[in-house]
């Protein structure tokens, strides 16, 4: 039996997801944030399963941290063993390193 891969929410992702959606339903609408959150779920089971789709970002003394462009928003993440830990998805004009640390 093949293991499936997998991605992880860390508790700073899930809130900026929450904050897309509702920033999506605000100014474009419940169905658009509603195509934008399955859109997004697509995106990060695409790349639990090819973790290195993403750009190298940052390298810390244990792990890579990549990226990934999905619309106008940057996906953070780590590889793991089964798949990836999102660590953040942030809007594409943002300060990434301030928001990272």
């Amino acid at each position: 039996m093949s293991k499936k891969n997998k991605y992880i929410l860390s508790v700073r992702s899930k809130e900026d997801i929450k904050s897309i959606a509702l920033y999506t339903i605000e100014k474009f609408g419940l169905e658009q944030s509603k195509k934008c959150a399955i859109g997004l779920s697509k995106e990060l089971e695409f790349l639990s399963q090819n973790p290195n789709h993403g750009k190298r970002y940052l390298s810390t003394s244990k792990k890579m941290l990549f990226r990934y462009r999905y619309i106008s928003h940057m996906i953070f993440y780590y590889p793991t063993e089964s798949g990836i830990f999102i660590v953040r998805v942030l809007g594409g004009r943002m300060n990434f390193l301030k928001h990272i640390k």
